[in-house]
């Protein structure tokens, strides 16, 4: 399936989430099995933009690609925002969820 975000929306393929919290670690040491649901794997605050609207950005009166939202550009974004596309690892946002561009140093 392919999806085209239409105005002011921006499709992004969020990072998958890594088990970096030490107490989630020890708890699968331990043989506790803590397993991921589905609002966890989207609190992820991190993805790759794959797609932008046409009128994104226009109401702020400014360019996608001068503020660095293009595709392949690594993009922070507003926690729970959005909406999953069904059996996709996609969700599409409002240009005004996007809070920042990672830019390499």
């Amino acid at each position: 399936m392919k999806v085209k975000p239409i105005l002011h929306r921006v499709l992004v393929k969020p990072e998958e989430v890594e088990e970096t919290d030490e107490l989630l670690k020890r708890a699968r040491l331990a043989g506790i099995q803590i397993e991921l649901d589905k609002r966890e794997k989207k609190a992820t605050v991190i993805g790759t933009i794959v797609s932008v609207g046409s009128t994104a950005y226009k109401e702020f009166g400014t360019d996608p690609q001068k503020e660095g939202i293009v595709e392949g550009a690594k993009v922070l974004y507003a926690k729970y925002s959005g909406a999953e596309i069904p059996n996709t690892e996609l969700i599409i946002l409002n240009d005004e969820d996007i809070i920042g561009v990672l830019e390499n140093e």
